[in-house]
This record gives structure tokens, C-alpha cells and sequence, in this order.
């Protein structure tokens, strides 16, 4: 470590090159995990806080919650704790903004409802809880709210967490709002039953049912399976290319430094040895190439503008920052490899 550290020390701009590329490549890989997170949350936010085992469908709708209808009667008396769902897309306007938006039609006290952080739980078919994305982009509480595909008008009267539901806004009504919004609802029909119940797979549903595990119905969501092995893939890539980079650095100084190893050798340093010292300098610039990255991502974070879908994950980084420092030793291997057929007597000569 001490020769390791010294040399560096000595050639700063040569080892600054490498430690350039490892914060750039460091920092690269930190926001593309924050934007994976932040693209997964988008999807997810809501259903992860259902805190569902599953989910109801009807088997024709392709594991797609908007497209189901069935009659709330089939599920009756199957599940321990279940909450009946209507689903509709809503034009929602302020009379200053428009927004896209999703709106859930729910019993009372339905625990799909997250937690109320401003305001008072709707109460009357004319009145809805909006989530905090909502809130967000302008709507408040005391605001009335028109629909552009249909003529009711309901004022918001709470806003609760945020509970996206792919990368939509989300509202809470009753189910008699949703009837009166999509009059294609008839009175005893329902989109979905999410379902809190250990034993869901044990219930005698109607043929015409299928019981959905919660893990499967978010891997369904439209695009969320492409766009998150688009992004791992580009993960993936960019700890080859991390080995790959610093591998080839380290192999180019090797070889410059062929006469100095030969000496090394001819005093009596073993291949061991050096091989440890060129671990250590590895060692060395990745910590502080990834460091430096972790940092400025973190910077960086802070002054991202909240329609950027970024968040990160304490867990993630680090894990992240281990395999970075991992590939790149992996990548001084070469260099070691050159070492040990290193010749003193042809070095010196």
C-alpha cells in the first residue's frame, strides 16, 4: 500500500486520468440506478402501499385492472380482508390546470386509501381525496374538479400521500361517483378485489375469475418489464465497461513500468508482492474514483427538478459502489498477469 500510495503520488496526472474515468463511469451508474428506482416508483408507488397479497381480475383482461369487469357478488365471502375497486382515467381540471389522472371509485374505509396527510376523508358521493402528486401540480383541497368526459363536479376535501399508479396522479371517491362519471358501470360491478389474505390461492373463485399474486400484477403493468431490463442492462454494461477501462490503464502503465518491476525483482520482491501493490493501487483510485461519484450524485440529486423520476436507495448505492470497486480489481488482473512473466534479467537489459 505504501508503494502503491507513493507512486500515485508522484505521477498525479497520470493516475488522475483514471480516476476521471472512474467518477464519470461512478457517477453515471448512480443516477441510472436512481432513475430505475424513480421510474419503478412511478409505477408502483400506489399498489406497493395496498400492501396486498393480490389481486382479483377477470381472466380476459390480460392482467390489466382498467379492462376487468365482474360482478362484486363472485368474490363475496372468499377472502378475509378484501377491497372491491373501480378504475377509471380522468381528463381532472382545476379551471386553471388539466391533468391526467386516475380515479378509484372504493367502499368506505377501503384500506386502499393512503394515509391523509391535509384535510378530512370524503365523505359524500360529490367529494374525492387527492394524492400528494396531485397536489403537486395545483389541485388543493376546497378546489372543484370537472371531468372533460363527463358533466359531474366534485370538490377535493383531503390529500393523502403520494400513491401513483403507473406514473398517474390518483383520486379517491366513493362507488357511486364512478357510476355517475362512467355510466357504463352497472350497480353491482367492480374492475378489481384487492385481496390481504395469506390463503388467496386456496379460494374457489368462478371460472370466470383469476387471482392475480401481487409480484406478478406489478410485473404485468404496461412497459414496466422493458424498462426495467432496459435500464439493468445498461447497469450491466456499464460495470464491463468500468472493468474493461481500468483494466486497460493499468495493463498500458504495467508494461511502462517493465524495467522498474525487473529490478524489483532482481532485489528480491516477489511476484506476490507486487502483485498485492498493483491491487492496492487499483484499490486506491476506484475508492476514490467512486467516492467522488457517490458525491456528486448526491449533489446532483438535490438540485434535480421533481418531474425528473429520480430516487435513491441507501442500500442500492452502496451495493452498487461494492461491485464498482469489485469489477475494478477484477480489471487489474491483467496487469498482474503481465507481472509475473516479467524477466528480471531482459528488464534490466
Amino acid at each position: 500500500m505504501f508503494l502503491a500510495w507513493n507512486e500515485i503520488k508522484r505521477n498525479k496526472l497520470k493516475f488522475s486520468l483514471i480516476i476521471s474515468i472512474l467518477i464519470m463511469i461512478s457517477y453515471l451508474l448512480f443516477l441510472l440506478s436512481g432513475l430505475a428506482n424513480g421510474l419503478i416508483n412511478m409505477n408502483t408507488e400506489g399498489i406497493n402501499k395496498w400492501n396486498a397479497t393480490s389481486v382479483v381480475l377477470n381472466k380476459n383482461a390480460n392482467t390489466t385492472l382498467a379492462q376487468s369487469k365482474f360482478s362484486q357478488d363472485l368474490i363475496d365471502n372468499q377472502f378475509t380482508d378484501v377491497a372491491k375497486v373501480r378504475q377509471t382515467g380522468v381528463i381532472a381540471s382545476n379551471g386553471d390546470i388539466e391533468e391526467n389522472a386516475l380515479i378509484y371509485g372504493l367502499e368506505e374505509n377501503s384500506f386502499i386509501v393512503p394515509k391523509i396527510v391535509d384535510g378530512t376523508s370524503p365523505s359524500q358521493t360529490n367529494e374525492v381525496a387527492i394524492d400528494k402528486t396531485l397536489h403537486d401540480k395545483g389541485f388543493n383541497i376546497d378546489d372543484t374538479i370537472e371531468f372533460a368526459q363527463s358533466d359531474v363536479e366534485v370538490m377535493i376535501t383531503a390529500i393523502t400521500e403520494s400513491a401513483k399508479y403507473n406514473a398517474s396522479g390518483v383520486m379517491f371517491g366513493n362507488m357511486e361517483l364512478l357510476s355517475e362519471i362512467n355510466p357504463q358501470y352497472k350497480s353491482d360491478e367492480i374492475n378489481a378485489a384487492i385481496v390481504k389474505d395469506e390463503k388467496f390461492k386456496k379460494s374457489d373463485l368462478d371460472d370466470s375469475l383469476e387471482v392475480v399474486p401481487i409480484n406478478t400484477f406489478i410485473e404485468q403493468l404496461p412497459g414496466y418489464t422493458a424498462q426495467n431490463l432496459t435500464l439493468n442492462f445498461m447497469i450491466t454494461f456499464l460495470f464491463i465497461i468500468s472493468a474493461a477501462v481500468i483494466g486497460i490503464f493499468l495493463y498500458v502503465i504495467t508494461l511502462q513500468k517493465t524495467s522498474l518491476f525487473g529490478v524489483l525483482k532482481a532485489q528480491g520482491f516477489t511476484n506476490g508482492y507486487l502483485a498485492k501493490m498493483v491491487f492496492s493501487q487499483t484499490l486506491i483510485l476506484s475508492l476514490i474514483g467512486t467516492v467522488i461519484g457517490l458525491l456528486l450524485t448526491i449533489i446532483t440529486g438535490l438540485f434535480l427538478p421533481e418531474a425528473v423520476p429520480i430516487a435513491f436507495n441507501p442500500f442500492t448505492l452502496l451495493l452498487f459502489a461494492i461491485i464498482l470497486i469489485t469489477v475494478s480489481l477484477l480489471g487489474g488482473i491483467f496487469s498482474v498477469l503481465s507481472i509475473r512473466k516479467v524477466d528480471p534479467l531482459k528488464a534490466i537489459g
